[in-house]
């Protein structure tokens, strides 16, 4: 584990991978030719200031080309790593007050959601909240998504199950192949990582590719195991499951209405086999606007453990 990863593990955040990092910056960077992001491995490295000599030893490494400064935030940088570098190479302060960018690594580290703003767009993906909002027919999972997202001003994404049964199939779900319910899975994913691009701070699914392999079965009356490689049970940081306990709505695609809490039942079975008990929560209320309000207190201590 790197110096940085180091950190975030104290900090309890997820790891930052040296290629993830890399991506970041060429992402943000990419508009600005004369620029090349080389990345710098620091395994092996003792943390600063005793592995300052193998650190300046392994940037003159991949060095493509000679160059002249070093640009920094921190004075005394200058009288450790520059001790071990060339004497023709400058040491630039940049910034040191901060009173262009009040805030430190550490600082976001420490607290992401609170310094929220200061974080390159290409990296916000990586600290947002995930929160899978799942269930079987006519649960109030849609409909509770998308007043998440506007509480918590945020993106999120719809069934796309349900979009394509309409919009391919012209509402006949009896027509679905199992080639569909792969498109389906493949299409959810990509919706999932648009929102993420656009996430603040937290960001809200409808469905999963468990709800994909549960229609699979239950249309096909197969299980498609080609499905299992679309579930990742550390994808999201919580799961809420609802439970078929509001009244029925019929939108002339559900059909499972007289089976409503073996269904449940069913695909409860599923989370519980490939996620974590920990991470799933079963919303229970009986009224729309109880579920709601659930939702929002598991949410809200979701985000203050970071604060």
């Amino acid at each position: 584990m790197d110096i940085a990863n180091q950190k975030c593990a104290d900090c309890g955040i997820k790891p930052l991978p040296l290629e993830l990092r890399a991506r970041w910056m060429a992402l943000e960077l990419k508009n600005f030719d004369h620029i090349h992001v080389i990345t710098l491995d620091e395994t092996g490295i003792p943390p600063y200031p005793e592995g300052t000599r193998l650190w300046t030893q392994r940037l003159l490494e991949i060095m493509p080309e000679k160059f002249d400064a070093i640009f920094g935030g921190e004075p005394e940088y200058r009288d450790t790593y520059m001790q071990n570098l060339p004497k023709d190479i400058d040491y630039v302060l940049y910034d040191y007050s901060r009173t262009r960018y009040p805030i430190s690594g550490t600082a976001v580290r420490d607290n992401p959601f609170k310094h929220w703003d200061y974080i390159l767009g290409s990296a916000r993906r990586h600290f947002a909240k995930r929160v899978l909002i799942t269930g079987t027919e006519s649960c109030g999972k849609s409909t509770l998504t998308r007043y998440l997202a506007k509480i918590y001003h945020t993106a999120w994404t719809e069934e796309y199950g349900r979009q394509f049964i309409d919009e391919e199939l012209g509402g006949c779900g009896e027509a679905i192949t199992q080639e569909d319910f792969l498109y389906i899975a493949r299409m959810q994913r990509i919706l999932e990582e648009k929102a993420l691009k656009n996430a603040n701070r937290i960001v809200f699914f409808d469905s999963d590719a468990v709800v994909t392999y549960y229609y699979g079965h239950m249309y096909l009356n197969t299980y498609i195991d080609e499905l299992k490689s679309f579930i990742d049970p550390s994808r999201y940081d919580v799961v809420l499951l609802c439970t078929p306990n509001v009244p029925w709505v019929a939108d002339g695609q559900r059909f499972l209405q007289n089976d409503r809490q073996n269904n449940h039942r069913f695909l409860e079975t599923m989370y519980k086999y490939v996620f974590n008990y920990n991470r799933i929560v079963i919303i229970n209320g009986g009224e729309y606007k109880r579920r709601l309000e659930e939702c929002i207190e598991i949410i809200d201590g979701l985000l203050e453990n970071n604060l």
